[in-house]
């Protein structure tokens, strides 16, 4: 028995040798683990149905390069909410800014949350046809963090048209100041930039925003009751707000666009519109000039600044008609008015806070599709 023991013992130093001695020994290779995002949110402008959801990096700002998402196909399901896993296959952690984008396509449809009809004559909680939401895009942005172990913090991202002007407004002040690096900034830069943002189109329709973030509040479809009076009740002291915002968010199915246009066209152009205002407000404070004169020395941004004011009387009439069927529905009483008009200088006393230069901690993961 010895011997024999003795006699395996020297084949296993030999072979062992013999593979340490090998030129063409190859050491395993520890398999890559994927790092996972998890982002869920809800698509409001009336509920936004089998809608298409991409997620960006905030510096693809003309969305060319969608971020690898699990499933890769994420749509929205019959209550406008999404779910959605962005992967890194380099085991990146995923941190920074990000944009949900989401499009319409051929079997999208929208929940008509105007007060009576829709600008087509959908009536109220009816579905709006396809032909009249193609090429609606909505957006929102949002900052991935990890915690303190390195795992990724999930992601509440909703959308609506209040989220979109903001980020819109959000990336104007990117643009106007070349030292912010949006992809890498740190969660109090990304703050005050949200908070800007909301300030400015805030104070285009009339509303106080400037203690709070309109990302951070909870915009529903009016024609659910459930809902709205949830989302009031979990607002607390801010639920007015909440509701108001809600409401101004549903009259813009409503306003009635130029000859021929559908709904779609009519919210794209009002949001585009916003983004020209916003965009020469930012580059304007940033230059420390003043804002009024900024718009009047610039023919396009004039013409959109009145034609985002043109539309208030619209705009105000449609939240207070929409404010009486959410009243009879919930038994909520929305105390806030929407102002008919919106004054020639309303940018000029609007104050802007300093945005903090910090950096976001890890790498930038995020795969590309």
């Amino acid at each position: 028995m010895k011997n024999l023991l003795k006699s395996t013992l020297v084949v296993a130093v030999a072979v062992g040798l013999s593979a340490c001695g090998n030129d063409d020994y190859v050491a395993p290779v520890e398999p890559t683990i994927p790092t996972t995002l998890d982002l869920t949110g809800s698509i409001v402008k009336g509920s936004l149905i089998s809608a298409k959801v991409q997620i960006y990096r905030a510096s693809d700002t003309a969305f060319t390069t969608p971020l690898t998402t699990d499933p890769v196909d994420v749509q929205t399901d019959d209550k406008g909410d999404y779910t959605a896993t962005v992967v890194d296959a380099s085991g990146n952690a995923i941190v920074g800014s990000l944009v949900v984008n989401i499009t319409t396509d051929d079997d999208t449809e929208m929940r008509c949350d105007a007060a009576v009809a829709c600008a087509d004559g959908t009536l109220r909680g009816n579905l709006i046809p396809t032909s009249e939401i193609a090429g609606l895009s909505l957006s929102t942005i949002t900052l991935a963090t990890v915690d303190a172990s390195g795992a990724s913090v999930p992601i509440d991202a909703d959308a609506n048209t209040f989220t979109t002007m903001a980020t819109d407004a959000v990336l104007a002040q990117v643009t106007a100041n070349p030292n912010i690096k949006i992809d890498t900034l740190g969660a109090s830069g990304f703050a005050a930039l949200q908070k800007n943002a909301s300030v400015v189109v805030g104070t285009l329709l009339g509303v106080d925003l400037s203690t709070t973030s309109v990302f951070d509040i909870k915009i529903v479809d009016s024609t659910d009751t459930d809902a709205f009076t949830a989302a009031a009740t979990d607002a607390g002291n801010g639920a007015s707000l909440t509701n108001t915002l809600t409401l101004i968010n549903s009259s813009f199915a409503a306003i009635t666009g130029e000859a021929g246009s559908t709904i779609s066209d009519t919210i794209n152009s009002y949001v585009q519109k916003v983004a020209v205002v916003s965009a020469t407000a930012a580059v304007a404070i940033a230059n420390e000039e003043d804002v009024t004169a900024a718009l009047a020395g610039n023919a396009v941004a004039q013409a959109a600044f009145a034609a985002v004011t043109g539309f208030q009387t619209e705009i105000s009439d449609n939240v207070a008609k929409t404010k009486a069927a959410v009243e009879e529905k919930t038994g909520i009483i929305v105390s806030d008015v929407v102002p008919t008009i919106i004054a020639d200088d309303v940018l000029s006393g609007i104050v802007l806070d300093d945005v903090p230069l910090d950096s976001i901690t890890g790498a930038t993961g995020g795969t590309s599709s």
